[in-house]
């Protein structure tokens, strides 16, 4: 099986299970350089746009090469590979492809912890595939249902060990249990304390301050902070 990988001129080349390092094929009467040019241009339309280009669109972005080369390559099953090696398939809807389901296995899997690049790599997918790969409705929306799964999944699992530490006598165990039962609102409480904190301004602002002018101008600036409960005085003369 061969794994591909990206140069930096554009080109892709395949390294074979035995070593064997080499360029994609090349479609006959094609010459290298107008291959890559246009494996380039197909690439950076769909990297930009997330679907497959049609010739017309891709000679309107790179009309060096005629519509006819184009048409020409996109018939070839040398274009189709060397595409394919770059994560862009030119037939989307077909489903997806065995490298595929396995990659999201891998990369679903929340035992795994290692970095994406990592997983990636032991697969023998370059980052760019796996980019384009992405830009696929299909490959994109299944790997987020597995891992939206996998939460959904976790969140039993958590609750009882949640709960097993709060059995232990772990305090914020114990906080987290009751907040999450709705016995205990930390918010709650700060708003209640931040309001008797007003009130407790209100009452030294009545005693101290004497101008009504300043008393209410004081008042209108608390009420802004927050909003006070019922026993805010109505009226200060």
């Amino acid at each position: 099986m061969g794994r591909s990988f990206e140069l930096g001129d554009g080109n892709v080349l395949v390294a074979h299970d035995d070593g064997r390092v080499r360029q994609s094929p090349l479609p006959v009467g094609i010459d290298p350089n107008t291959f890559r040019d246009a494996l380039a241009a197909v690439d950076v339309l769909y990297r930009r746009e997330g679907v497959f280009p049609k010739v017309e669109e891709v000679y309107k972005s790179w009309p060096k090469i005629s519509k006819k080369t184009y048409s020409t390559l996109y018939s070839t099953s040398e274009f189709k590979q060397a595409l394919e090696l770059r994560g862009i398939d030119m037939e989307p809807n077909l489903g997806l492809t065995a490298e595929q389901s396995m990659a999201i296995l891998k990369l679903s899997d929340p035992t795994d912890r290692r970095m994406t690049s990592t997983k990636l790599k032991e697969l023998g997918i370059s980052m760019p595939k796996y980019q384009a790969w992405m830009r696929q409705p299909l490959f994109a929306s299944t790997l987020a249902q597995r891992s939206e799964q996998n939460l959904k999944d976790a969140i039993p699992v958590a609750l009882n060990r949640l709960v097993g530490n709060a059995e232990a006598g772990d305090a914020r165990a114990i906080e987290k249990v009751l907040e999450i039962s709705g016995r205990y609102n930390p918010q709650q409480i700060e708003l209640q304390n931040a309001r008797q904190v007003i009130l407790t301004i209100i009452e030294i602002v009545l005693k101290h301050v004497t101008d009504t002018t300043a008393r209410r101008a004081i008042m209108e600036e608390l009420n802004d902070v927050v909003t006070l409960s019922e026993s805010q005085p109505k009226e200060l003369q």
